[in-house]
């Protein structure tokens, strides 16, 4: 028995195997109803079910919508650019190349499914003009046709999809949220705690980070699988709610660190309040009722020191950590509540606690210069290869232009694509092979369509369900839809091996031509990539230094914690400290609430802590001119440290003003050089030596 249950760990679930059984049977529906119709390439109905099938509803809908669209844009561009310019075909592939850079350019700046509809309608155009250059007046036909196909293909996937075994997409991002909340639980204990495992840190950032991604792709996909207005409101709350996370963890082990060095008599107040949250913390796994929180809050609101107690250094110590404890309590009430609301489909208006004003609109960050030289790299392949076909006179040529168009645009957003260009020469390989073994050996045999459904249905069945799983999804539909394609299924059985040959032996030869000409222009990787972030991270904190409005700042600010979910990713690739990551960031977040607050006080503290911060933005300007992560300036710390002592009670009493400003100090102070005091004038403490336990700047 023990041998039989390792055997079949290995295979996939039931419903896998209805998702292969029916998407096998759209597939086929899709065939027969294109070959009654006579449509001229009926395979591209057979094979576009494959493309747009998924397992689950949403993600179904919106890719044959948006593939629906994409293939009418560019069938629509063919028809209209390969008339004009096809009496110079060198002039014609340089049009269709910047037509495919230019979608793409504008693609790679949509995260949600509707990308697809633009990187689609990028290269449909070389799709359709390339096959048609020697007989341009049936690019209106061929046209027309592969959109009549394609939508047939759609609309057999759509249908059989919906009324077989149909999926929703919500409770499998309920159980993604449910694994990084099984994460973020784990990874706040070990700061709340203290017992901080550095191993055990960065696994969870990891994880935390990848599930994140992973959220934000599957709550764009909840619209098309009618997801109700409030459930959406509420997914997108919690994924902006989720990615404050990790920062406002890593200031408040900062502020705990700090505590615990320099007065442990303070760390001995706060531990009974630390307890007490782990043990909230594992008492909202149920529910998150507002009373717990507010009983929770209220004790931190006892520990508080007063405004005139502020003036003393240690207690400013315990009022940061008592802060950032609250900040991360009212983080933690929000996700755990709108967990609550997805869990229970609770459609009622939510109400957050965590308040703050850089809370806005997720802004996403791109790195533009990086996207252009994925295109600029993707129009210069298609536009060589253009060349080279045109010049050797290669009749079926085109095929090789097409396959590189489609495998540079497949995976221009990727850091280093040439590894999975190579995996599409691969699969495309063995697909010739599969074709040929199908086309010369097996369909000769064949008299009528049932019989071509046997012959196809245990091979395809069993590819397809193994597309289900994400380790196997691109071999597998590539191996589909090609075959598929090179099968060339038509209403007659006609088939010539040397134009077999010559003709699917072009599309290996074109992704050969991508994944080398990929190799030598884009030779970097994800190095380059982790250090141009690291660079953006600087230039914002210049960037902050500078004068702007609230609304600017805002929006910088989400900006930059977008840029962190992918950054961390890149830098755990490369084996770097995402640690320091989040310290920079910390410090861009406590520039922000320094500009804030700044205009609220008098000249003086106004005067220091303007020097404060045009003195981090010089600090990272000579980060940038240097190319490198520099030691923080000790006279920076000093000027932070008299600006403290200028925000006095005597001048500002109870002002909320003057506590937001010493929090963000220290903050600051503790992200710029962490476990470094400065001490002012008189204060006999021995000093640790520079840079001692702190993450290297």
């Amino acid at each position: 028995m023990g041998i039989l249950s390792g055997f079949f760990t290995g295979v996939p679930p039931a419903r896998d195997w209805f998702y292969g059984v029916r998407t096998f049977a759209a597939s086929m529906i899709a065939l027969y109803i294109a070959l009654i119709m006579e449509m001229p390439r009926p395979y591209w109905a057979m094979a576009t079910v494959y493309i747009v099938s998924s397992p689950f509803v949403g993600p179904t809908s919106s890719k044959a919508l948006y593939r629906a669209l994409g293939t009418f844009v560019g069938a629509a561009a063919a028809v209209f650019f390969v008339p004009l310019f096809v009496q110079t075909p060198f002039l014609l592939a340089i049009v269709i190349a910047l037509w495919t850079g230019t979608l793409l350019f504008l693609s790679l700046h949509l995260r949600t499914a509707n990308s697809y509809a633009l990187m689609l309608a990028g290269y449909t155009l070389p799709l359709i003009a390339f096959p048609v250059v020697d007989n341009p007046l049936t690019v209106f036909d061929i046209a027309v046709s592969r959109t009549e196909e394609i939508v047939l293909g759609i609309v057999c996937a759509a249908v059989v999809g919906g009324m077989f075994w149909p999926r929703r997409l919500a409770p499998v991002m309920l159980g993604a949220a449910d694994n990084w909340f099984a994460d973020a639980s784990a990874y706040s204990e070990l700061f709340l705690a203290r017992t901080l495992a550095p191993e055990d840190i960065g696994r969870l950032r990891t994880s935390m980070v990848a599930t994140f991604n992973t959220l934000e792709l599957m709550i764009g996909q909840l619209p098309h699988e009618g997801a109700r207005p409030q459930t959406m409101r509420n997914s997108k709350e919690l994924r902006g709610r989720m990615i404050h996370l990790l920062p406002v963890v890593d200031a408040l082990n900062d502020a705990l660190l700090a505590l615990e060095k320099r007065t442990p008599e303070q760390a001995e107040r706060l531990a009974p309040l630390l307890a007490e949250t782990c043990a909230w913390l594992h008492s909202t796994r149920e529910g998150a009722p507002v009373e717990h929180w507010q009983a929770l809050r209220d004790h931190l609101e006892r520990l508080q020191p007063s405004s005139t107690q502020l003036d003393d250094r240690h207690q400013l110590l315990l009022s940061n950590a008592l802060y950032r404890l609250g900040e991360w309590i009212d983080l933690w009430q929000d996700c755990r509540s709108l967990q609550h609301a997805l869990r229970t489909d609770d459609q009622s208006s939510w109400r957050a606690v965590y308040r703050h004003w850089r809370l806005g609109r997720l802004t996403p960050f791109f790195d533009r210069g990086l996207m252009l030289y994925s295109v600029f790299s993707s129009v210069t392949a298609i536009i060589v290869a253009s060349v080279l076909w045109i010049l050797l006179g290669w009749t079926d040529g085109g095929s090789a232009v097409i396959l590189a168009a489609v495998a540079c645009s497949f995976f221009a957003a990727m850091d280093d694509p040439a590894p999975q260009i190579y995996r599409f020469f691969f699969w495309t390989a063995m697909s010739v092979l599969f074709a040929s073994l199908y086309l010369f050996l097996v369909l000769p045999n064949l008299h009528d369509f049932p019989m071509l459904v046997l012959a196809f249905a245990i091979p395809f069945i069993v590819i397809g369900t193994l597309t289900v799983q994400p380790r196997f999804y691109l071999g597998t539909l590539l191996t589909i839809v090609n075959t598929s394609s090179f099968i060339s299924i038509q209403g007659a059985y006609d088939a010539d091996f040397l134009a077999f040959v010559n003709t699917n032996l072009a599309g290996p030869v074109g992704l050969l031509f991508a994944f080398v000409w990929t190799l030598v222009v884009r030779p970097f990787g994800v190095e380059l990539a982790a250090k141009r972030l690291t660079r953006f991270s600087w230039h914002d904190i210049v960037t902050l230094s500078q004068p702007a409005t609230l609304a600017e700042h805002r929006r910088m600010g989400v900006q930059m914690l977008d840029r962190l979910m992918q950054h961390l990713p890149r830098l755990t690739i490369t084996a770097q400290d995402t640690g320091v990551a989040l310290r920079e960031l910390q410090v861009a977040l406590n520039l922000l609430d320094l500009q804030a607050y700044i205009h609220r006080v008098h000249a003086v503290p106004q005067a220091l802590l303007q020097q404060v911060i045009d003195e981090v933005g010089v600090y990272f300007q000579a980060c940038l001119n240097a190319r490198q992560r520099l030691p923080a300036p000790k006279g920076l710390l000093m000027t932070m440290d008299r600006a403290r002592r200028s925000l006095t009670a005597q001048w500002m009493d109870d002002d909320p003003t003057r506590t937001h400003l010493l929090h963000a100090l220290s903050g600051l102070r503790l992200a710029l050089l962490p476990g470094v005091e400065i001490m002012a004038t008189g204060e006999a403490k021995e000093q640790p030596p520079y840079g001692i336990d702190g993450a290297p700047l």
